[in-house]
């Protein structure tokens, strides 16, 4: 009878030891998927700030457009105004654009790149449209824009 006894404390000794392994994968394999959920979201959350670096997407917003204006001289055509970068970080390498319309028609385009405004800061521009010996698109309106910084 002793031999029974013994061979039921053995049973009962490996269902403890099994269950006790059992929940211990079961916790390693939760830890585990807590883990790599909380690694992807950091992960996605990084891509998307990069991505708004690389693509400018917070910096463009945050140039502001001011004092906007054309100006012809001996046929030349330029548009100047001032560019204000509102945010909190500095804007670098971006770009304004002028398209300009002819009766609502698109007609023509030209820019200017602009290097470095830094937080608060104010920068003048002048947008030349046409070249030396072919003036502007005939055009009766344009509209600006700020493009893309990083």
């Amino acid at each position: 009878m002793s031999l029974d006894r013994t061979k039921q404390a053995i049973l009962e000794a490996l269902r403890l030891m099994g269950r006790g392994f059992l929940m211990s994968i079961g916790f390693c394999i939760t830890a585990a998927c807590t883990y790599v959920l909380v690694w992807q979201l950091f992960m996605v959350k990084q891509m998307e700030t990069m991505t708004k670096q690389v693509t400018g997407e917070s910096s463009a917003k945050e140039l502001v457009l001011s004092d906007v204006e054309e100006q012809k001289h001996d046929g030349a055509t330029s548009i100047l105004g001032s560019v204000k970068n509102t945010g909190s970080q500095p804007a670098r390498g971006f770009q304004i654009r002028a398209n300009l319309f002819n009766h609502g028609k698109f007609v023509d385009q030209y820019s200017t790149y602009m290097s470095k405004i830094g937080p608060g800061e104010s920068e003048h521009f002048k947008i030349a449209c046409g070249c030396k010996d072919t003036p502007a698109a005939e055009h009766d309106s344009y509209k600006v824009e700020v493009l893309a910084s990083y």
